[in-house]
């Protein structure tokens, strides 16, 4: 490629758009104005929101629709650690995600800048990064772009994937450097590793004897992509298949192998399987603690009875969590496909592939009866089990539910039924507020076709209000269903179960009644289409109505606040809290 002299700013927006980047995230500033220009005169569009945190949720969604890197544009300091949080939990689930903000000029690094982060030691606002960033660069040279943009480029998107942040003093992007932005053809051409031939052949052996096999699928299956890959190897051995709260939607959830999440609030038979296995087969998957019941082998994996095969793409996760039998380092597209190969006619005895069927079929059978009574429940406030019921019943099959935290996170994970890929985004190792109505923007813009409709708490969605201004400025249609029970309900029911006490967990006036903001006239001044829904009855037709609309849309449903998750699980703070302070 042909080298041109040309600014800091338009060599890393020649790099971005070698790489196919269309959209980049963020908020204006000072230092990072130059770098939105040139974004611009390259055609690629800059998305801004009026805060950092949510630019980088809706970039990290963006990327799990779209599969195209997140690229994130803040201005220094301020602007840089408001972004943190969204960085974190995209980093947290695996999201690819380039940082580049923008800094004081280089030349007073060592005198305190304005805005400068430096208090106590010679520290700088990567520095904060360096814990959550596969890599931190600064730029203190213009022509170091050169061989740094390459190398984010790659490490972001490569391995497990993760973010990378550039901090660039403001005068990088204006000094000149000639240089092509020649960064594709430094990319691996062919990236997926496959596991190692021998611990494949160890696995399909071990398959092919079980009796009772499992597959656990996590998100490393969703990221490499390996979606249809894991169909077929539940095919294959005609296993049911468990996954992760993250990986929710690799496997299409109304099929008879489909067991749903595991963990504390998981689906019940999805626990009752996973521990009753003789073996598990774990594809891209860390086995959290919340996966996992606190690891306690009563609720959900006994390991001292299941043999483990794992396969991950960070040789760091085999092991980690759990011991195994069998640990192979690969992409999961890949080394799916190589293990199938090895399986062959894997085809178990008629006898015990019935009666494992049978009681898988028993287990959740029995698992959609215990949800009966709360999912048709008539009562008012509205149940938040018959609301998800509502939900996914009327949802067209091209849904993505974007969920934020409390019922409309863990219960949507345990109560909802998706079918196709993508179908459910969350911040799953932070479990952020907040995170949804952002991210749910972001989703849109990733899967323009699909109906993305985003869960929502009244106490979250009053953290993030600024998202829905960039929804209407750019007239993105999603629909935001708001849980409205006037409290922060999961901490609520910690505070009176364990402490019978609800300080700071409640919305109400000093005369004690409840109080929100009329979320009908808030939605109105944002230019934004609203229903409140009170009657159950009505839920199946306002969510129709809201996504027939195509424009942004706040369905406020009025729910219950005082009614916890069904757990089915195990979690160890629990053992804390019992008691209170008595």
């Amino acid at each position: 490629m042909s080298e041109e002299s040309v600014t800091g700013a338009m060599y890393i927006a020649q790099c971005l758009k070698a790489e196919g980047v269309e959209k980049v995230f963020g908020q204006c500033g000072h230092t990072n104005y130059a770098l939105i220009d040139a974004c611009e005169r390259h055609g690629i569009e800059y998305v801004s929101f009026r805060h950092e945190q949510q630019a980088a949720h809706a970039a990290d969604a963006y990327y799990r629709l779209s599969k195209k890197l997140a690229v994130l544009n803040v201005h220094l300091s301020p602007g840089l650690t408001n972004a943190l949080t969204g960085v974190v939990s995209a980093a947290a689930d695996g999201t690819p995600m380039l940082v580049i903000a923008g800094n004081t000029p280089a030349y007073h690094n060592p005198r305190e800048a304005h805005q400068q982060i430096r208090l106590h030691a010679d520290a700088s606002q990567g520095d904060i990064f360096r814990p959550i960033c596969k890599r931190v660069w600064r730029i203190d040279h213009v022509e170091h772009l050169r061989d740094v943009m390459h190398r984010a480029l790659n490490i972001a998107q490569t391995g497990r994937p993760g973010a990378v942040l550039l901090d660039v003093p403001m005068d990088m992007f204006s000094y000149k450097l000639s240089a092509a932005a020649d960064t594709v053809r430094r990319r691996p051409n062919f990236p997926r590793s496959v596991g190692d031939a021998e611990g494949l052949g160890e696995a399909a052996r071990l398959l092919k004897a079980a009796r009772r096999p499992v597959i656990y699928a996590g998100n490393g299956v969703a990221l490499s992509g390996a979606t249809a890959e894991l169909s077929t190897l539940a095919d294959v051995l005609e296993a049911p298949v468990a996954t992760t709260l993250v990986g929710k939607g690799v496997y299409d959830e109304t099929r008879p192998l489909a067991l749903g999440t595991t963990g504390i609030w998981g689906a019940r038979c999805a626990n009752e399987t996973t521990k009753d296995a003789d073996v598990i087969i774990a594809i891209g998957t860390a086995f959290g603690e919340a996966d996992c019941s606190s690891w306690n082998a009563d609720y959900t994996f006994d390991f001292s009875k299941t043999k483990l095969i794992q396969i991950d793409i960070d040789p760091q996760e085999l092991g980690k969590s759990y011991p195994v039998d069998i640990g192979i380092v690969g992409d999961a597209k890949a080394t799916i496909a190589a293990l199938i190969g090895e399986l062959g006619d894997a085809r178990r005895p008629a006898e015990t592939v019935k009666a494992h069927a049978d009681a898988i079929a028993k287990r959740k059978a029995a698992w959609r009866g215990e949800l009966v009574a709360t999912q048709g429940d008539g009562g008012k406030p509205i149940h938040p089990a018959r609301l998800l019921k509502e939900l996914s019943d009327a949802a067209p099959d091209d849904v993505v539910f974007v969920t934020d935290v409390g019922w409309n996170k863990n219960g949507a994970g345990q109560q909802l039924e998706v079918k196709r890929p993508g179908a459910f985004v969350t911040s799953g190792g932070m479990a952020t507020m907040g995170y949804s109505p952002a991210a749910a923007i972001g989703a849109k813009m990733g899967a323009p076709d699909r109906t993305v409709v985003c869960l929502i708490g009244d106490g979250g969605l009053m953290s993030v209000l600024g998202a829905m201004t960039t929804a209407v400025e750019l007239n993105i249609p999603v629909v935001w269903v708001l849980f409205n029970n006037f409290c922060y309900s999961t901490i609520r029911i910690v505070g009176s179960t364990y402490f019978g006490n609800q300080t700071g967990t409640m919305f109400e006036t000093p005369d004690g009644d409840p109080y929100n903001p009329d979320f009908m006239l808030l939605a109105q001044s944002f230019g934004i289409e609203s229903a409140l829904v009170k009657e159950p009855e009505d839920i199946a037709d306002a969510f129709k109505a809201a996504i027939a609309s195509n424009v942004p849309y706040l369905l406020e449903v009025r729910t219950r606040g005082d009614l916890p998750m069904p757990r089915t699980g195990y979690w160890d703070i629990a053992d804390f809290l019992q008691g209170g302070n008595d």
